[in-house]
This record gives C-alpha cells, sequence and structure tokens, in this order.
C-alpha cells in the first residue's frame, strides 16, 4: 500500500535540497542520460545534487515554474519565448554549467545541439525534468504532478514540450496528451532521444 502524500504545490525555497535529492537520485541511477553524461558513478549522484540545487534556486524558481509533492515528486518547466523571464533564463546551460561535466563537456555540447534542431518551433513551456524519489517510485506521484502541472497549462490555453530517453517514458507521456515529433540518437554514444509536445486541451 502507498504511503499518504500531499498535494501537487509550488516548489518553495526551504524544498530545494530535497528536490535536488530527489532530481539527483532518479537520474544518476534511473534515467539512461545520468550515466551517459556522468559515467563515474562514485561522483554521479553528488555531481547532480549540485547542478540541480543551483538550478532550482538561480533559474528555475525566479524564472520558470516548478512544483512537487512533499519533495518527492519534482517538476521544472523553462519558460516559453514570449514569457517576461525567458531572456534571463537564457540557454538551458551556459558556458559554466558545461564545465561541471568534465570530460563529457563536448559530447553534452553536441547532445544539446542536436535537440536544439528537433524541438519544434512555436511557443512552449519546456519540461525540464520530472523525476520521483526513487524508493517511492510506482506510487503514482509523478502521473499526478504532471497531470497537476497540466491542467494549469490547459486553462491558460498553453503548449508543453518535453525530451526523453526510453519507450516507457514515451507511453508515459503519451498517456497524457503528448506526440512525439521527433527522434534521434544522442551523439557520442549516448541514449534514444524522443522530443514530444503537447497542444493544450479544452475544458
Amino acid at each position: 500500500m502507498s504511503r499518504a502524500a500531499s498535494e501537487p504545490r509550488p516548489l518553495a525555497a526551504a524544498d530545494v535540497e530535497r528536490a535536488a535529492l530527489t532530481v539527483a537520485r532518479a537520474f544518476a541511477w534511473h534515467e539512461p542520460w545520468g550515466a551517459w553524461a556522468l559515467p563515474d558513478e562514485r561522483t554521479r549522484e553528488d555531481r547532480l545534487r549540485g547542478m540541480v540545487a543551483n538550478d532550482i534556486r538561480e533559474r528555475f524558481l525566479p524564472l520558470g515554474r516548478a512544483s512537487t509533492i512533499d519533495g518527492l515528486s519534482v517538476s521544472l518547466w523553462c519558460p516559453p519565448a514570449s514569457s517576461p523571464n525567458a531572456a534571463a533564463f537564457g540557454p538551458r546551460r551556459d558556458d559554466d554549467a558545461y564545465e561541471l561535466f568534465g570530460d563529457r563537456l563536448e559530447a553534452l555540447r553536441a547532445g544539446d545541439e542536436l535537440l536544439r534542431t528537433l524541438v519544434p518551433d512555436g511557443d512552449h513551456w519546456y519540461l525540464d525534468t520530472l523525476a520521483t524519489e526513487p524508493a517511492r517510485m510506482g506510487e503514482g506521484l509523478g502521473g499526478t504532478l504532471l497531470d497537476h502541472d497540466l491542467a494549469q497549462l490547459d486553462a491558460a490555453g498553453e503548449t508543453a514540450a518535453l525530451d526523453t530517453h526510453t519507450p516507457e517514458n514515451v507511453a508515459f507521456y503519451e498517456r497524457r496528451g503528448f506526440r512525439v515529433v521527433a527522434s534521434s540518437e544522442v551523439p557520442h554514444g549516448g541514449p534514444p532521444l524522443f522530443v514530444m509536445l503537447r497542444t493544450p486541451r479544452r475544458a
């Protein structure tokens, strides 16, 4: 039986460390991107946790959107081009961020450049991250959180986009109205890459 969890809500500054740990644990051990981008298992989780905490504080909280369920499930959204925050938010990773990936720097740059060519033109909120604490996976937290976020986008008539790396994830997002609009493989031995788009649903 799953344990009770709170309702989805905006992520607050007090949630940052717990949220960053959730994302780090999920992407370090349960997403192929994590193993590809940070191949050293000894440092992977800690490095991701630091990167994510900094990103949430400096970008997603003040300039994008961030939601959570008890810090156990986390969603992070990049603003659309039409948002007044878009210019300040900037590209997903700047030069300082790439440097954190060490030997994987150029491979990550190549992967991000490929992604930029695949993401469709147009105005959309971009789901950068959806992650659930691994010990709580399978309880429906991620789906509940994403449904909450998408309901808000639907109410505002806004489009959503994302990229993901496994057929299982594709099926999860398809059940919520996303469709694959492009696919490839991340260069330099990276995982599959699926770009998905969702137009708002009308009430």
